[in-house]
């Protein structure tokens, strides 16, 4: 009686298994072979989402030669094959110091007009197409000091101490009835 109860209802994955080889057993060349995929690196993985590149130990130190020469970022990307942050990566692992991107003139006097005007820090750096903390740095360079964090310049700019305090205490909590 234990044999049958077993025997009948099988698991899922033996379930699996018999119908796998019961398609195998009625047509052997059902699935045609997959011709093996290759770019100029060399062959592609077929599972993998994205192919990753293993540099050999030369191709890592024109690398580095060529991101000391000054040779853009996103151009050497392109000329190995892998990401910005790899490049990165490699160059810090190398012992080369990192070299960051300093904004124009232009953009740094426009990013401190903006900010002086009122705007915040994220709101000048979306409009800019920079990060926040280029923003802040562009401002302090230029001799700007910054607002604090969070809070609204309108009121503390016409001196109104009421609103002030009102920006300053502790919401009251309210409940729904």
């Amino acid at each position: 009686m234990v044999l049958r109860r077993s025997l009948s209802n099988p698991s899922a994955p033996l379930r699996s298994l018999i119908t796998r080889s019961q398609r195998k057993a009625q047509s052997p060349a059902a699935r045609p072979e997959r011709s093996s995929r290759s770019d100029q690196r060399g062959p592609v993985p077929t599972q993998a989402l994205k192919s990753q590149t293993r540099l050999s130990y030369p191709q890592r130190q024109k690398l580095v030669d060529a991101y000391a020469s000054g040779t853009p970022v996103k151009q050497i990307a392109e000329r190995f094959g892998v990401h910005r942050t790899t490049i990165t990566k490699i160059v810090t692992s190398a012992g080369v110091k990192v070299r960051s991107q300093p904004l124009a003139s232009s953009t740094r006097d426009e990013a401190r007009h903006l900010y002086n005007s009122g705007r915040s820090l994220a709101q000048v750096a979306e409009q800019l197409g920079v990060s926040a903390s280029a923003v802040r740095s562009a401002v302090l360079v230029a001799g700007g000091t910054l607002r604090p964090a969070g809070g609204s310049t309108r009121n503390r700019a016409h001196g109104d101490a009421a609103a002030s305090a009102r920006s300053t205490r502790r919401p009251t909590r309210r409940l729904l009835v």
